[in-house]
């Protein structure tokens, strides 16, 4: 029976992430006849188009193919130009511009190629032109720009630092538009004097839009002295590279605040993913509960928060029968001090097997499919998997001392591994019990 709920846990998980595929989101947020139609999660824009304008596509991140397949279906012809930059391994055949499948997390020379592609179209826009910029999860790290002065190798070195810290995606984020000539509305101001709209998939909890992809289409100023201390802080100030540091310390940029303001909005969230997979528990004959508040900070320190929900929920039905479903969502970090391979959702996962009774499944796996630089989407653990490390002698504590929750899941036979999704809304935290 675990085995057979374990493969549940992991078929709503999928079930969850069909119903809200990026084109989906997309179809329900943008038409274009006259004008430009928008349908953002907050209201609604129109965007008439100008005499002889004409529309160009960027899609950024890791749900940029399936977004510029759905631009090519609804508008065909109509779109003068686009560019794609998705992370390797999650182009799609068949589109009508050019795709670069660039590195993640770690920025790499192909991000660089791309950010030239990117100017090199924008240099065609014109001021009645309209610029369609879809932008999702691992926008950061695929299209580096670094300013004037920074070496790729000396942002690499700069975002293994922050990688390797408590540091969350808002505070990496932070520091990667401070150095950057894209992010917080730097594309925006590029693609001047054409008007600028950003369509955003949230990979981030508080669907902050200057957080998203740091924010290439929303204009935000530096806090450069901000920026020192939040690094001094964590404890990596002296380890970045010197000519980072001087940037930072001289608090100088180019301006990023395009004439006319950008148009920019949300069409998807951890939450519709949250309320698909309660739909598919539905389905399935589950009684799904949704807590959309998202769990966020480290693992060890956000997993009693998890399973106190769990056992709130499980207290309050108490005698009502049938299987019960928790999903919640969120996106926690890892503290990295050792060498080993894993990612949030697998340590998060590893962390709670040892502390599930008999009747539970814990599902914790990210929207992308890729937790951390692995080929696992995260894990799916129970009594079973706890009894299973300790009879075959896998060494537990060691693994995840060494940050190795990655083979210690390959060990105990817990790792979900899926196709690319294409998609990035965050994590899910799914709880089954078959009751």
């Amino acid at each position: 029976m675990s085995a057979a709920l374990r493969t549940q846990a992991v078929a709503l998980y999928r079930q969850g992430l069909a119903r809200i595929t990026p084109e989906y989101l997309l179809r329900q947020a943008l038409a274009v006849n006259e004008a430009v139609e928008l349908t953002f999660l907050d209201r609604r824009e129109r965007l008439p188009l100008a005499a002889g304008g004409r529309l160009w596509l960027l899609c950024i991140g890791k749900a940029a193919a399936p977004m510029a397949a759905e631009a090519h279906s609804l508008l065909g012809g109509r779109i003068a130009g686009g560019l794609v930059v998705t992370k390797e391994g999650f182009a799609l055949p068949g589109l009508p511009w050019p795709v670069h499948e660039t590195g993640h997390p770690v920025p790499d020379a192909r991000g660089v190629a791309a950010a030239q592609a990117v100017e090199a179209l924008l240099q065609q826009v014109g001021a009645e032109d309209l610029v369609l910029v879809m932008v999702s999860g691992g926008a950061s790290a695929l299209l580096p720009a670094p300013l004037a002065g920074i070496t790729l190798e000396e942002k690499q070195r700069l975002v293994q630092l922050m990688l390797r810290t408590n540091m969350d995606i808002h505070e990496i984020n932070t520091v990667r538009k401070a150095i950057s000539r894209f992010k917080g509305g730097g594309l925006a101001a590029l693609a001047a004097p054409a008007r600028v709209v950003g369509l955003y998939l949230s990979d981030v909890s508080g669907d902050n839009l200057s957080s998203i992809g740091s924010g290439p289409t929303v204009p935000e100023p530096v806090d450069f002295p901000a920026v020192v201390l939040l690094l001094q802080a964590k404890g990596i100030w002296e380890q970045v590279p010197a000519s980072i540091r001087s940037v930072l310390e001289r608090g100088e940029a180019p301006p990023k605040v395009p004439p006319t303001p950008p148009v920019n909005g949300l069409i998807g969230t951890n939450r519709h993913l949250l309320r698909a997979i309660r739909e598919a528990a539905e389905d399935t004959g589950f009684r799904p509960h949704v807590n959309e508040e998202p769990t966020t900070g480290l693992n060890a320190e956000a997993l009693p928060g998890l399973l106190g929900r769990w056992d709130a929920l499980r207290q309050a039905q108490g005698g009502r029968g049938g299987p019960l479903c928790l999903v919640s969502g969120g996106e926690t970090t890892v503290e990295v001090t050792g060498h080993g391979l894993g990612g949030r959702c697998q340590e998060l996962a590893a962390l709670a097997m040892p502390r599930l009774d008999a009747c539970t499944v814990f599902l914790a796996a990210g929207s992308d499919g890729n937790d951390g630089p692995t080929d696992a989407a995260g894990g799916v653990v129970d009594r079973e998997s706890w009894q299973r490390v300790q009879a075959e002698g896998i060494p537990y504590e060691a693994l995840l001392a060494d940050n190795d929750s990655y083979h210690l899941l390959e060990r105990s036979g817990n790792l979900i591994k899926v196709p690319p999704t294409r998609n990035n809304v965050m994590d899910v935290h799914l709880f089954l019990e078959q009751g």
